[in-house]
């Protein structure tokens, strides 16, 4: 008695037909929100038929996947979208920038290697590295961060106007 073996295991130009039927059942997975599912038939379609639509789709399936809410990426863009102030944004307090008027800028760099739009497809990466610049060039510069803090130029005394002049 002789048994078929399973097509997907057979390799690559098997039946572009049920390739391309799988394909469909991955597109409309996609459309109701399941990406995993739509996952698993766009790589059922390109192990039966490579084709460059099934790989144009498993890049998108690839980069939704990695950014979908919950992700470390997605976190990293909602902290600082959900920041109450430009301290926050940073994870900074103002004392710790008094301190160390240098902390702004090394919480700027990591921060902005987690939610540059061009390494975070997450949704809201834009605005949050907008709001992270805006932190950062206002809390970088002691005359803004006095501004900012509601001392406009007489607060010196109050710490953080005066060191390193």
């Amino acid at each position: 008695r002789t048994t078929t073996p399973r097509m997907e295991n057979l390799g690559p130009n098997l039946d572009p037909e049920e390739a391309a039927e799988a394909l469909r059942r991955a597109q409309g997975k996609l459309a109701a929100g399941d990406l995993d599912g739509a996952k698993r038939f766009a790589e059922k379609s390109e192990r039966m038929n490579p084709t460059n639509a099934a790989q144009a789709l498993l890049k998108s399936l690839d980069d939704l996947i990695e950014f979908r809410p919950g992700t470390k990426w997605a976190k990293a863009v909602e902290r600082i979208l959900e920041a109450s102030d430009h301290y926050a944004v940073l994870g900074l307090t103002p004392e710790a920038v008094s301190a160390d008027p240098s902390a702004p800028k090394q919480k700027y760099k990591r921060l902005a290697l987690e939610v540059h739009p061009d390494k975070n497809k997450a949704g809201g990466a834009e605005a949050a590295f907008k709001k992270l610049n805006e932190a950062h060039e206002t809390l970088s510069d002691s005359k803004k961060r006095r501004e900012y803090d509601g001392g406009g130029g007489g607060r010196a005394d109050e710490g953080g106007g005066g060191g390193g002049w």
